[in-house]
C-alpha cells in the first residue's frame, strides 16, 4: 500500500468512487480510496436505484442534471455495466397544493432546459397503468429520469479513477487521523499510515465516526429504510416509468416484472444510536414488517396491484439522514483540507454524479461550480 497521496477518500460507496472519478478527470493522480470492506459495501448495495433530478432548489436540481448526464455515457466510457435505464420519472399530485408545487417546478425546469411535462390523471395512468386514478389530481412528468445498477455504476466510477491513476485499498479500515498546524496530515489504518495533503469523509453512516477522529461533528443519524420487491405482476412492463407520490410518501420502480415499493414514514426509527457495529459491512437489518404497513396501505391506495402481489423480500438497510433534512458537503471550519460529502438522506445514488462533480472543484478550485450553500457543512452550528 502506498504510504503517501495528495487526497486520500474515505469510503467506497457510490460518493467516494464518484469523487475519485471526478478528481482524477481534473488531473489529480494521487489520489486513494479506502474502503474497511469491498467497494459498495455500506448504503449503496441496498439502494433502490432510482435516478430523479427535481429538487426545490435550482441548483441541486441542476447538480443532479448532471449526475443523469454521467450515468448516460459511463458505461460506454468504461466499459462497465451500470444498468442505467432512462425510462422517465412520473411525480403524482394527490392534492392541489402539490399540484401547485408541480407546476412551479415544471416553470423552473424550463429555465435550465429540464423537459418537465404536466399532465392530467389519464395521461399519467397511460405511462403508469397499474396506477390507480382516483385522488390524482395531476402529474408531472420528467423523460430524462430513470434507475440504475448502484454497484454497477460504483464499480464503472472505481474503473475511471483506476484508469486515471488512483488507487483504491478495500478490507483496509481507518483508525485514525493525525493534524499538523491545524490540518489533515495522516491517515491512520490497520495496514499502515498514508500522509496526506487533503482528507474527503465519504463515509456514510460511518461518516461521524471518522469526524469525530478530528473534532469535527457531523449530524448523522442512520435511519432503518425499508423497501420491498415483489414478483411479476399483470401490466407492469419492462422499461415503465419511474412513479412518486409524496403526498402518500411512496415510490414504485419496475423489477423483472415486478415493483419495488419503498417510502418515508412520519416516524422513522433510528439505529445505531450507541455506536454502529464493527462487523456491520455489507449487512441487512431484519425486516419490520409491522412499521411498513402503514406505508404498504398508502401504496396500495395509489397501486392496487400491490396488496395481492406476492413479496420475494421486505428489504432493511440504514440510510444516513441530516438533522436538515439537507446533504453535507464541504470542508470542515474546523480543520484546514478536512472535507465531507456524506448524508444523502436516501438520495445518494441520484445526487453521487453531481456530488463527485462539486466536491472535485471544491478540492481543486477551492469552490464548486454552483452555489450550492444550503449544502454546506458550515450551516451547521
Amino acid at each position: 500500500m502506498k504510504d503517501q497521496a495528495r487526497v486520500v477518500i474515505i469510503g467506497g460507496g457510490i460518493t467516494g468512487c464518484s469523487i475519485a472519478y471526478h478528481l482524477t478527470a481534473m488531473g489529480w493522480k494521487d489520489v486513494i480510496v479506502v474502503d474497511k470492506g469491498e467497494l459498495t459495501s455500506g448504503a449503496t448495495f441496498h439502494a433502490a436505484g432510482l435516478v430523479g433530478q427535481l429538487r426545490a432548489s435550482v441548483n441541486i436540481t441542476k447538480m443532479l442534471k448532471y449526475s443523469i448526464e454521467l450515468y448516460s455515457r459511463l458505461e460506454k466510457e468504461t466499459g462497465q455495466h451500470t444498468g442505467w435505464s432512462e425510462v422517465g420519472g412520473l411525480r403524482i399530485a394527490s392534492s392541489k397544493d402539490r399540484m401547485e408545487e408541480l407546476r412551479r417546478s415544471a416553470a423552473m425546469a424550463k429555465t435550465f432546459g429540464l423537459a418537465m411535462e404536466l399532465m392530467n390523471p389519464k395521461e399519467a395512468c397511460d405511462l403508469f397503468p397499474v396506477m390507480e386514478k382516483k385522488g390524482i389530481v395531476g402529474a408531472a412528468f420528467l423523460p430524462t429520469d430513470g434507475q440504475i445498477d448502484p454497484s454497477g455504476v460504483t464499480y464503472a466510477l472505481a474503473r475511471g479513477a483506476r484508469d486515471r491513476g488512483a488507487e483504491i485499498y478495500t478490507e483496509t479500515r481507518v483508525t485514525g487521523i493525525t493534524l499538523k498546524d491545524g490540518a489533515v496530515y495522516e491517515v491512520i489504518t490497520e495496514k499502515g499510515k498514508i500522509k496526506t495533503e487533503i482528507v474527503v469523509n465519504a463515509a456514510g453512516i460511518w461518516a461521524p465516526e471518522v469526524g469525530k477522529m478530528v473534532g469535527v461533528t457531523i449530524p448523522i443519524i442512520p435511519m432503518e429504510h425499508q423497501y420491498i420487491i415483489t414478483k411479476p405482476i399483470e401490466r407492469v412492463r419492462k422499461g415503465m416509468t419511474t412513479m412518486r407520490d409524496p403526498d402518500l410518501l411512496v415510490y414504485f420502480r419496475e423489477e423483472v416484472g415486478g415493483l419495488v415499493m419503498g417510502g418515508y414514514e412520519h416516524n422513522p426509527i433510528p439505529w445505531a444510536l450507541d455506536g454502529i457495529p464493527r462487523d456491520f459491512t455489507k449487512k441487512l437489518l431484519k425486516s419490520n414488517y409491522e412499521h411498513f404497513e402503514p406505508l404498504s396501505s398508502l401504496a396500495m391506495k395509489r397501486v392496487p396491484a400491490i396488496g395481492k402481489a406476492e413479496i420475494i423480500t421486505l428489504l432493511n438497510g440504514p440510510e444516513a439522514f441530516t438533522s436538515d433534512g439537507d446533504f453535507i458537503m464541504g470542508e470542515a471550519a474546523e480543520v484546514k483540507n478536512f472535507f465531507v460529502a456524506a448524508g444523502f438522506c436516501a438520495h445518494g445514488i441520484a445526487a453521487a454524479g453531481g456530488v463527485g462533480k462539486m466536491m472535485a472543484e471544491w478540492i481543486i478550485d477551492g469552490a464548486p461550480s454552483l452555489d450550492i450553500w444550503r449544502l454546506d457543512i458550515r450551516r451547521l452550528g
